[in-house]
């Protein structure tokens, strides 16, 4: 069998569970997640499976997706994941303008919240991390935090929107970047929480790819403690520098599968992504 023909055949290999996208336009559907269909429909970062409900199975294409919190009716949300699911043909500038203006018309679209981020992160440090080093976090965090502040409070509603919508092309152009690398890559917010993973890194820290989505891991939770204060320190270094935006350094990884797996020394780099408005 040539290695085309173990592809193609790779191709027509049925999953045993579509992703929610390709459900809703009864498409044929990989393994892969983001699968190809999604990456070339430009909605990789919604790729997701959602189980079937042996219960109520008519309500399982649109209940079941996954949604932030939002205040759009039924009928706007059911419209934005028809577009997601099937956008009309052009340039891809266009097709991520429709889907990005459908999510912004159904209310999923929405300023986020860095508050809760970092009262995550502080809860973190207050159950896992001795007085010291919460100590050295808070006193980098105190450097940065009211640069951020200052800028967040003179921006607009409208602004804020725009800064999650430039963050929503992000992860959409690093969709097909994902899916080319080789090596384990995640994309995460200034506070932590991983919006994006390839599955090099699920395999990394033994987690599922799906739990790389939406704030579900934050990058803090799988350092040991003294990488965690490294990585802070680190990034407070560069954080509001114009002229650095990578930092390369090293860091003990702890395997999510248990606390008494080995520890992976990894050498790794970070790249701060600003926005328009320098944050």
């Amino acid at each position: 069998m040539t290695p085309d023909q173990e592809i193609k055949q790779h191709k027509r290999k049925k999953v045993s569970l579509a992703c929610v996208f390709c459900r809703r336009s009864h498409m044929t559907c990989d393994e892969g997640r983001p699968c190809q269909r999604c990456i070339k429909r430009s909605i990789g970062h919604m790729c997701h499976d959602e189980p079937r409900s042996s219960t109520s199975k008519k309500n399982n294409d649109i209940s079941s997706l996954p949604t932030s919190k939002n205040d759009g009716d039924k009928a706007t949300q059911d419209q934005f994941y028809l577009i997601a699911a099937d956008p009309h043909d052009g340039k891809v500038e266009d097709k991520l303008n429709e889907v990005i203006n459908a999510k912004y018309e159904a209310g999923i679209l929405k300023p986020y919240n860095y508050v809760n981020g970092y009262a995550r992160l502080q809860r973190y440090m207050d159950q896992h991390m001795t007085p010291s080093s919460r100590q050295r976090i808070l006193n980098v965090m105190g450097a940065f935090r009211p640069a951020f502040r200052d800028v967040a409070q003179a921006l607009t509603d409208v602004d804020l929107i725009l800064v999650e919508e430039a963050f929503e092309r992000l992860l959409l152009d690093y969709d097909r970047v994902f899916t080319a690398m080789a090596v384990p890559a995640c994309l995460w917010r200034r506070t932590g929480e991983i919006y994006k993973g390839n599955k090099e890194f699920a395999d990394l820290i033994n987690v599922p790819v799906e739990q790389l989505r939406d704030g579900r891991l934050c990058i803090y939770e799988l350092m040991i403690e003294d990488s965690t204060v490294n990585y802070w320190e680190k990034y407070s270094n560069v954080a509001f520098d114009p002229c650095q935006k990578a930092v390369l350094t090293s860091c003990l990884i702890q395997p999510r599968s248990s606390k008494g797996a080995p520890l992976i020394s990894c050498c790794f780099s970070f790249t701060i992504r600003r926005d328009k408005f320098n944050m």
